[in-house]
C-alpha cells in the first residue's frame, strides 16, 4: 500500500542549520490511517538544546497527535471528520513549519501498514529504537482492500460508491463506511479490525449495528450521504469485510460478532476476500456498458 511520511526534526537554531530527527508523521489516503510517532529517548536532541525550546517539539507533536486522534474518531461518528487528513495537509505542515520544528518534505513509501511503515522509518532514520509493547492491525487496511476492489470493478466514488455514510431506520442509525447505490442502495458494507484492544467495546459497538441492521432488514431505511439520501430496501445486502484476530491473542469480541452476523444473515469475510464483496456489488449494479 501507497504511503507518505514526514519527519519532524528539531532545530535548535534555524541559521546554524543543525537539526535532530524527532518523530514522523505517517499516512495513506488510500486507508485514511494517520499516525504520529516521537522518540522514546531524547538524549541527542537534548544535547543541542542550548536555548531550552524543545518543549516546542513535543507540544507541537502533541498537537497533531490530537488531529489525528480527532480525525479517526470523527470517521466512526454519525457526522463525519470536519477536515479530511490528507497528502495536501502533511505538504500544509511542512511548508508551515520552517523554524524549531521543521517537517522534510513528504517522501511516498510502500508499507503493509502504518505501524510497519513507522518502524521502516524509525530504524532508517529517527534512530531511536523502541519496543513496541503491542502491534495491531486497524480497520484501514479493510478499508483499503475494500477501495481496491471495488476500483478493480470499476464501482467508482461518487458516482456508485458512497462512503461515510448513516443508515437510518425509525428507531436507530448507525454508520456504514461504504454504500453502493443505483438510484437506490444495493449494497452496505462495514469495515471491522478484530484485533483492537479494547474488545469490550468493539463487541458493544458491533452488537449496536447490529440493531440498525436488524430493523433495517424489516423495515428498510434510508442512507444519507454527503450528496443526499438514497431508499435501503429490506432486501439490500449488507455485508461485513473485517481484519481477523491474531491467533495468539483472545478476541471475544469476534464470538459475539459472528453470532450477530449469523441472526442477520450478514455475510462476513475477511479482508483478504474483499474482491468478493466487490463482485456481489457489481452483480447488483449490472455490467458495465459496452
Amino acid at each position: 500500500m501507497r504511503y507518505i511520511y514526514s519527519l519532524i526534526r528539531f532545530v535548535p537554531d534555524p541559521a546554524r542549520g543543525e537539526f535532530v530527527n524527532v518523530g514522523a508523521i505517517v499516512g495513506s489516503e488510500e486507508s485514511s490511517e494517520w499516525q504520529v510517532r516521537q522518540i522514546e529517548n531524547p538524549k541527542r536532541a537534548r544535547a543541542i538544546d542550548e536555548n531550552a525550546s524543545l518543549d516546542a517539539v513535543w507540544s507541537f507533536i502533541d498537537r497533531v497527535g490530537i488531529e489525528i486522534d480527532n480525525f479517526e474518531a470523527a470517521t466512526q461518528s454519525l457526522l463525519g471528520p470536519d477536515v479530511e487528513l490528507t497528502e495536501d495537509w502533511l505538504w500544509r505542515l511542512h511548508a508551515d513549519h520552517q523554524n524549531i520544528v521543521q517537517l522534510s518534505a513528504p517522501v511516498p513509501m510502500v508499507a503493509e501498514s502504518a505501524d510497519e511503515a513507522l518502524e521502516s522509518v524509525f530504524d532508517l532514520m529517527v534512530l531511536d529504537p523502541a519496543v513496541r509493547k503491542y502491534s495491531f492491525t486497524k480497520k484501514h487496511t479493510a478499508l483499503a482492500a475494500l477501495r481496491r476492489a471495488y476500483d478493480k470493478f470499476e464501482i467508482a466514488k461518487g458516482r456508485e460508491r458512497r462512503e461515510r455514510v448513516t443508515l437510518r431506520t425509525p428507531h436507530h442509525a448507525a454508520l456504514f463506511d461504504f454504500a453502493v447505490t443505483n438510484g437506490q442502495v444495493v449494497q452496505l458494507t462495514q469495515a471491522w479490525s478484530f484485533q483492537v484492544p479494547d474488545q469490550a467495546t468493539l463487541a458493544e459497538q458491533v452488537k449496536a449495528w447490529g440493531w440498525t441492521v436488524q430493523e433495517a432488514l424489516h423495515t428498510g431505511g434510508r442512507v444519507c450521504t454527503p450528496v443526499g439520501e438514497f431508499d435501503a430496501g429490506t432486501d439490500v445486502a449488507v455485508e461485513v469485510v473485517y481484519v481477523p484476530a491474531l491467533p495468539t491473542r483472545p478476541a471475544p469480541a469476534f464470538v459475539d460478532a459472528e453470532h450477530v452476523f449469523d441472526e442477520l444473515g450478514v455475510r462476513a469475510v475477511s479482508h483478504d476476500q474483499a474482491g468478493d464483496v466487490a463482485r456481489r456489488a457489481r452483480e447488483l449494479l449490472g455490467p458495465l456498458p459496452k
